[in-house]
């Protein structure tokens, strides 16, 4: 097998009515595919119950995974043809973020992108919250002034 592969990411919607053993079964079956077919997950989030932004199937809401994987070129469509036999799968969608990558480049990339969401995340907790901003803007300020038309 080449060093070289490319990096996607994948985000799959599971029903609403979805019992945690169904949504289990769907991550468990990615995850298979992904481990018979020489492809390392690089990350793996469980973004939860969201609403949707169009009905599909009849749900207004669904279970969002989000993955991010490198992978041979022919490993997408395997996970996208089990996903596609799935009756609890609503939507996914496949996107080849890099070609030609080594994993340890691919391993190095998300590693940092982790660290700079964990040093804004400390940035963010250290900022005072200040709740009596109220005054910040008055009604004399010209920001709050609006334009009147003469027409």
């Amino acid at each position: 097998m080449s060093d070289k592969l490319r990096r996607y990411e994948l985000v799959y919607i599971v029903q609403p009515e979805a019992t945690d053993e169904e949504r289990a079964k769907v991550e468990e079956r990615v995850s298979s595919i992904c481990e018979r077919m020489h492809a390392h997950v690089l990350k793996k989030e469980d973004w939860g119950k969201r609403k949707l932004a169009y009905e599909i199937k009849k749900s207004n809401k669904g279970y969002y995974s989000y993955l991010v994987f490198a992978a041979p070129a022919t490993v997408p469509a395997e996970i996208e043809r089990n996903l596609r036999l799935l009756d609890s799968v609503l939507r996914y969608l496949t996107i080849c973020l890099d070609k030609d990558i080594s994993l340890e480049a691919a391993k190095a990339e998300i590693a940092a992108e982790e660290e700079a969401r964990a040093a804004a995340r400390a940035r963010m907790a250290q900022m005072p919250k200040d709740d009596d901003d109220d005054d910040a803007l008055t009604d004399d300020d010209p920001a709050l002034v609006e334009e009147e038309d003469d027409a």
